[in-house]
């Protein structure tokens, strides 16, 4: 008997058994973990009420890491170059995403152009992230001048 044909009569056996399944499991038989307020905000609602911000200075407090600036700022302090080499590459690598940035915002100008969407169709968080990126833009724009 050939593998194919053993294969074969192996599956039109499986199919032709009336098998009930109450419930499966592929995790081995491991217990799963209780956690009925996993998605849910910090003060156990499912409403989504708190700044990104202050969710992310939340989860930084409870869990003692610090943010990744600060260690790419120590990265950055102790790399070797003097600190005319170290403005200047940073320099390029911020033009450089800004370039990025400007293509991505083209691309989903063009999206909202072609699809017809108005503004106020756009999500509430869609907006206040608008919004930020609006009001970082006016700082960096501060700190490029103070440069």
């Amino acid at each position: 008997m050939s593998l194919k044909k053993l294969v074969e009569d192996l599956l039109a056996e499986i199919e032709q058994e009336d098998v009930d399944i109450d419930e499966a499991t592929t995790t081995g038989d491991i217990a799963g973990y209780n956690t009925p307020n996993a998605f849910k905000d910090t003060d156990g609602t499912d409403e989504d009420e708190e700044s990104d911000d202050d969710y992310i200075n939340h989860i930084i407090k409870s869990t003692g890491y610090s943010k990744v600036n600060e260690n790419r700022w120590n990265e950055l302090r102790k790399s070797e170059g003097t600190p005319k080499q170290k403005i200047g590459l940073g320099i390029r690598g911020i033009n450089k995403q800004l370039s990025e940035m400007e293509s991505f915002l083209r691309w989903y100008g063009k999206i909202k152009q072609e699809s017809g969407l108005k503004s106020e169709d756009q999500w509430k968080r869609t907006q206040k992230h608008l919004f930020k990126i609006r009001e970082r833009l006016n700082r960096i724009s501060k700190s490029i001048s103070e440069l």
